[in-house]
């Protein structure tokens, strides 16, 4: 997953994600045992640049760092993956200029 992520705080420990300024809430982040953590889920790209399915993610990272790790889990058979594939990828968020 890649792209622009804008955080506006919704509480303790709580930040909505959208992926356009001020726009509709994708997910919510949360402040868990010290680390964000946010799921949803993703509309997978192949590596082939076909579309497939939409399958669950969990993002966490660390709030001072901004450093993480993103887990994609396919419930179905998708892009050559079987049934239960995990795909974990490194995180790195950026503060905005």
């Amino acid at each position: 997953m890649s792209g622009d992520y804008y955080f506006t705080p919704c509480g303790d420990g709580c930040a909505s994600v959208a992926t356009t300024p001020g726009g509709q809430a994708v997910a919510l982040a949360r402040l868990i045992n010290g680390q964000w953590t946010m799921e949803g889920t993703w509309a997978i790209r192949c590596a082939d640049g076909s579309p497939g399915p939409n399958e669950p993610y969990h993002d966490t990272w660390d709030p001072n760092t901004l450093e993480g790790t993103s887990t994609l889990m396919y419930n179905v058979p998708a892009c050559g993956h079987p049934p239960g594939y995990q795909q974990t990828n490194q995180l790195q968020l950026r503060q905005a200029p």
